[in-house]
C-alpha cells in the first residue's frame, strides 16, 4: 500500500540511557492517550479505541509503533556503540487519501529536554529559545553551522512587547519538535543586531516569523528560499497562520533521505527487532562504508582528459625492412639514370650504429600516455577542491594566443604597480603617525586624569546599586510570601516585612549553601574569593544574586526529585511561580556555543569533579550556567549540572568565579 511520509526528525543523542529516557518519554505520551504504562519489557503490545501501540526491542536498539487509522506513528532508535553515535527517527506516515497535515509527535519535546540531543549540527530542545543582544553571536553560528539538516526559525519581537513573540514561538516549537530549531528575540537590541548582521534581504521584525533553511550562507545571493511570514499575517490570522508555517517547515524536512552513514543501520534495526539477525550485526552495520570516487566539476574534469588524449603521439608505422627498402630503390636507379652518384663524388661516410628512434619514442609515449590515464582522475579530484579557479585559468592561458598572454601580463604588472603604491603610502603614514606620537602622548595624559575621576564616580554609583539590590531582594521576597498565600487563600493577607538572608561575599554565599539539602558545591571558594577581594563594591551584590540562585536551585531540585515538577529549571523559572522561588531566565544559559563546547581547551576547564553515581569517570562537562551579571568585565558566572531527575536527584555546583575562557576571551 503507498504510504506518505508527513513528519521526519533524524536525531543524534550520544547518552548512554538512551533508551530509558526515549521509553519513559514515549509510555508518558500513551498514557495520556489511555494506553498502559509501557513496561520495562522487550515487547510491548495494547490497543484502545481502535489505536494499536507497539513496542520491539533489543540489546542497544528497538521500535516503537503506533498505528491510528490511517497514520502510522514510528520511533527506531539505537543507543551508542563504538563508531557510531546513539541516534532516532521518527517518522509520520499516511498510508492512503490526500496528504493530511501532521505535526510533531506529543512525546518530543519532554524527550529532547532529557539530553544535548542534536541533528548532527544544531542543538535540538523541544522548547523555543531565548536570544538576547549577547546570543545573536550563537544563533549565527547554527545558521552557519555546515552539518546542520533542519531548518531554524526565527521569530521576531512585536511592537507591543516580548510576550506575544515568545508564546508564538512556544507554539510554534512545540508543533515542529525534533524538525526544526526554533528561536525567539529578546528584544529589538538583539533584532536590530541580527538584522545588522545578515543584511536587509533576510532581517525579520514587526513580529514576523523567517525559516533559514540549511545551507544558509550570509553572503548568499537567493534570499528568497528562506522564506518568511510577516507579522501582520500572524496578528490577523493567529494559529492557523502559525501551523501554515509548522506545516512548510515540517515540509522540509519530512522527504529527506537519511544521512549516508545512518542507512544500513537503521535498515538492520528493522532486520534485528523481527528477528532474522542478531543484535551484534549493529555493529558490523556502524562500520564505515568505502566511499565512491565523485568528481566536483565534470567540465575540469573533461578538460584534464583531454589534455590526456592531446599527450598521445600517433605511433609510427615500423621501418621497411633492407631487401624490401632496395627494391624500389633499385627500380628508380633503372628508370632515371641521373639519381645514380657522380663518378667524381666523395665516398659516402659509413653507416652510424642504428638505433630505433622511432620504436624508443613509441614506448615512451606509450608509457606517458599510460601513466596520465591512472593519474588524471587523481589530479583532477585533488586541484579541484584547492586550485579550482587557478587551473581554469592556467588552462585559458595555455589554449590563448601571444596577444591575449600580452594582455594577462600587462595586467599582472598594473596590479604589482598598485600594490607597491599601497605600500609606499602605508610607509608614509606610518611615518606621519611616529610624528603625531607626541600629541598623543599629551591626549594621553588628560585621558588619563579622565578616567580617573569616573573610577572614583563608579565607586559611588557601586555603592548606589548595593543598596538598591538589597531593597529588590527585600521586596523579591514579600511578593514570593505573598504570592504563596494568595494561592492557599483568597482572602486578605498580612504579610510581614521580612528581610531577606543577605551574605556578605561569594565566599560567605557558598557557605549558606552548606545548609541546601538538594544543592552540592564543590571546591571553588578559591575562584569566589578571587572575586571578592578584586571587586570589595560589587560583591555584596553578586553574593546576593549567587545565594537566589542557589536557592531556587534548591527548590527546584526538591520538587523535581520528588516528582511535584517535569521539566528543567529553565522551564521551573518561565512558568507561573505560585511563590516559587526563580531567577530571571534571561541570566539563565542551559549551554555554551558549539565553538566552545566542540574545543577541548573550553570544554576541558568546564569540567568539573562529580560523585561516581553521576557519572563513573568522576568528572562531567557542566555548560549550563547562571550569569550574576550579564554584561562587562568581571561577568561572574555559575557552572552547575543538573541531576536533579537523576540517581542522586541533587545539583552540582563545579564553578563560581569569573567568566572562564572562550572564544572573545582567548
Amino acid at each position: 500500500m503507498p504510504t506518505t511520509r508527513l513528519y521526519q526528525a533524524v536525531l543524534r543523542d550520544p547518552g548512554p540511557t538512551l533508551a530509558k529516557r526515549l521509553r519513559r518519554a514515549f509510555s508518558t505520551w500513551l498514557v495520556a492517550r489511555g494506553f498502559p504504562e509501557v513496561p520495562i519489557s522487550p515487547h510491548f503490545e495494547a490497543s484502545v479505541k481502535g489505536t494499536r501501540a507497539r513496542l520491539d526491542a533489543a540489546r542497544g536498539c528497538g521500535r516503537f509503533t503506533v498505528e491510528d487509522g490511517r497514520l502510522r506513528t514510528r520511533v527506531t532508535y539505537a543507543q551508542t556503540i563504538e563508531r557510531m553515535t546513539g541516534w532516532v527517527v521518527v517518522t509520520v506516515e499516511q498510508y492512503a487519501g490526500e496528504p493530511a497535515e501532521e505535526f510533531a509527535p506529543g512525546f518530543l519535546p519532554d524527550y529532547l529536554a532529557t539530553e544535548r540531543v542534536t541533528d548532527g549540527g544544531v542543538h535540538l530542545t523541544g522548547r523555543a529559545e531565548q536570544h538576547d543582544e549577547d546570543g545573536i553571536v550563537y544563533l549565527l553560528g547554527d545558521l552557519c553551522e555546515r552539518r546542520r539538516r533542519v531548518p531554524v526559525v526565527v521569530v521576531a519581537v512585536e511592537g507591543r512587547g516580548v510576550a506575544s513573540g515568545r508564546a508564538h514561538a512556544e507554539y510554534l516549537a512545540d508543533r515542529v519538535a525534533g524538525a526544526a530549531q526554533v528561536v525567539w528575540l529578546a528584544d529589538l537590541r538583539a533584532q536590530d543586531r541580527f538584522n545588522d548582521t545578515v543584511g536587509d534581504d533576510l532581517a525579520v521584525y514587526g513580529g514576523g516569523i523567517r525559516t533559514f533553511l540549511a545551507g544558509f550562507r550570509p553572503e548568499e545571493e537567493d534570499t528568497d528560499r528562506h522564506r518568511v511570514m510577516g507579522g501582520k499575517m500572524v496578528r490577523a490570522e493567529g494559529r492557523p497562520a502559525l501551523d501554515r508555517a509548522a506545516g512548510y517547515i515540517i515540509g522540509e524536512t519530512a522527504g529527506l533521505k537519511l544521512p549516508d552513514e545512518l542507512r544500513e543501520p537503521y535498515r538492520v534495526v528493522g532486520r534485528i527487532v523481527q528477528g532474522d539477525v542478531e543484535p551484534e550485526a549493529l555493529t558490523e552495520a556502524a562500520r564505515p562504508q568505502p566511499v565512491r570516487s565523485a568528481f566536483i566539476d565534470a567540465e575540469l574534469y573533461r578538460k584534464m582528459m583531454d589534455m590526456a588524449k592531446a599527450a598521445q603521439v600517433p605511433k609510427p608505422r615500423p621501418p621497411l625492412s633492407a631487401p624490401r627498402a632496395a627494391e624500389p630503390a633499385a627500380t628508380a636507379l633503372a628508370e632515371n639514370p641521373a639519381l645514380a652518384e657522380p663518378e667524381n663524388a666523395e665516398p659516402a661516410e659509413p653507416p652510424s650504429p642504428a638505433f630505433d628512434l622511432d620504436g624508443i619514442a613509441r614506448i615512451v609515449a606509450d608509457r606517458v600516455v599510460e601513466r596520465l590515464s591512472h593519474l588524471a582522475d587523481t589530479v583532477a579530484k585533488a586541484v579541484t577542491e584547492g586550485v579550482h579557479g587557478e587551473l581554469e585559468s592556467m588552462l585559458e592561458l595555455v589554449t590563448s594566443d601571444p596577444q591575449e598572454l600580452g594582455r594577462h601580463m600587462r595586467t599582472m604588472n598594473s596590479h604589482v604597480a598598485s600594490l607597491t603604491r599601497e605600500l609606499s603610502e602605508a610607509r608614509d603614514g606610518r611615518e606621519r603617525a611616529v610624528s603625531g606620537r607626541a600629541e598623543a602622548e599629551s591626549e594621553s595624559a588628560r585621558l588619563e586624569d579622565e578616567i580617573e575621576r569616573l573610577v572614583e564616580q563608579q565607586r559611588w554609583l557601586e555603592h548606589d546599586l548595593a543598596e538598591t539590590a538589597a531593597r529588590e531582594r527585600r521586596l523579591a521576597v514579600r511578593v514570593r510570601r505573598l504570592e504563596s498565600e494568595l494561592a492557599k487563600a483568597a482572602g486578605p493577607v498580612e504579610i510581614a516585612d521580612e528581610a531577606p538572608e543577605s551574605p556578605a561575599s561569594l565566599v560567605d554565599a557558598l557557605h549558606f549553601a552548606e545548609s541546601l539539602t538538594h544543592v552540592v558545591v564543590g571546591e571553588t571558594m578559591h575562584e569566589a574569593s578571587l572575586l571578592d577581594l578584586a571587586h570589595p563594591t560589587l560583591r555584596r551584590v553578586w553574593a546576593g544574586k549567587a545565594w537566589d540562585a542557589l536557592c531556587a536551585l534548591d527548590e527546584y531540585a526538591r520538587a523535581r526529585s520528588c516528582g511535584e515538577f517535569q521539566g528543567g529549571f529553565r522551564d521551573w523559572c518561565l512558568a507561573e511561580t505560585g511563590g516559587r522561588r526563580v531567577i530571571s531566565a534571561n541570566l539563565l544559559a542551559m549551554k555554551e556555543s558549539d565553538s566552545v563546547t566542540g574545543r577541548d581547551k573550553f570544554s576541558a576547564v568546564r569540567t568539573f569533579p562529580v560523585p561516581d553515581e553521576v557519572d563513573p569517570s568522576g568528572r562531567v562537562f557542566m555548560p549550563a550556567h547562571i550569569k550574576l551579571r550579564k554584561a562587562g568585565t568581571p561577568a561572574p558566572r555559575i557552572h552547575f549540572f543538573d541531576d536533579a531527575g537523576g540517581p542522586t536527584g541533587r545539583i552540582w555546583v563545579g564553578y563560581v568565579g569569573d567568566h572562564l575562557p572562550n572564544t572573545r576571551t582567548n
